[in-house]
């Protein structure tokens, strides 16, 4: 009997960047779970790690005592021995429970998780599906269908005449840590009554550690982003990246609430798409927030991409 091969794992880094990119591109991916960004910033969350095995990528991260898989993609795109990957991963990682769980797992993935284990349990996680858009629908906002958001927009410019909205920079990396520091202590009582304060801690130490290898993820991701200003005070920001060769990827968006009120967060999403260069954006899940889910819907997406769980026993 033929030995498992057993995959050998270590914590993702700033050294894998540019071979995720290179997957992300020639895969086309619309997933944001599968970006090179995303990848390597949440390792600081969810201990993130990779694998390489014969030009496959394979990915894990561990979250509320659970191991969880990505689905693993060829870096030059070929499909063709997935089938064989996937039988690899499965001999090489099922625990002692017999179970392996897949998560962010798209439409055309599940059916080939399917096919290949007839028992999988399937359950769809419509919280986890990326909401994707035309950019020139979100730079333009032509139509009557957005009449509402240049409204909104026109308020705010009429009572904050003197904002501005500046590319984000070297320079104003400061005011990027202004903000995030200011939104934090916004939402903290709220946070510590529904228990996701250390989640909003952790995502300000990725915030700021994407600020500090920004070169990194710029040189090699084309990160990108963007502030917001109001009588010279920074109120709101974005960060984002390019996902692959059509999408960009808007990872980070917050704005003061005071301004929030008067439309800060659409004019920052209309002035940052004004930049993007690619076909689409990817403004990511609404984590099963109905107050998210309406925002991100009234901007009228191009797509809502399907994620689902998949169990394999």
């Amino acid at each position: 009997m033929e030995d498992v091969c057993k995959l050998k794992w270590r914590k993702t880094s700033l050294s894998d960047l540019e071979m995720l990119q290179d997957c992300a591109c020639h895969n086309e991916f619309f997933a944001n779970n599968y970006g090179a960004v995303n990848s390597v910033l949440y390792e600081k969350k969810f201990n993130s790690h990779i694998a390489l095995e014969n030009g496959w990528v394979f990915e894990k991260y561990f979250d509320d005592g659970k191991t969880i898989y990505s689905f693993p993609h060829k870096i030059d795109s070929d499909k063709s021995g997935i089938k064989n990957a996937l039988e690899m991963m499965c001999e090489s990682e099922r625990n002692g429970d017999g179970y392996l769980t897949f998560q962010n797992i798209t439409a055309d993935e599940k059916d080939m998780l399917a096919e290949l284990f007839p028992d999988a349990k399937i359950i769809s996680t419509p919280e986890s599906g990326d909401y994707i858009y035309l950019t020139k629908n979100l730079a333009g906002l032509e139509g009557k269908k957005y009449s509402k958001k240049r409204n909104h927009i026109h308020q705010f410019q009429n009572k904050h005449s003197d904002y501005t909205f500046e590319p984000l920079n070297e320079s104003n990396f400061d005011s990027v840590r202004e903000v995030e520091e200011k939104w934090l202590e916004e939402n903290a009582d709220f946070a510590r009554t529904t228990g996701t304060l250390a989640d909003l801690e952790a995502e300000r130490e990725i915030i700021f550690y994407a600020l500090e290898n920004f070169e990194a993820f710029s040189n090699t991701c084309g990160m990108t982003g963007g502030l917001l200003y109001i009588s010279g005070e920074p109120v709101a920001f974005c960060i984002a990246s390019i996902l692959s060769g059509r999408v960009t990827d808007v990872h980070f968006e917050k704005c003061l609430s005071p301004y929030a009120r008067d439309g800060g967060y659409a004019i920052i999403n209309n002035e940052f798409s004004k930049t993007v260069q690619t076909e689409f954006i990817n403004r990511e899940e609404d984590l099963g927030v109905e107050g998210l889910r309406k925002a991100k819907l009234s901007y009228y997406p191009e797509q809502v991409l399907e994620k689902y769980m998949v169990e394999i026993n």
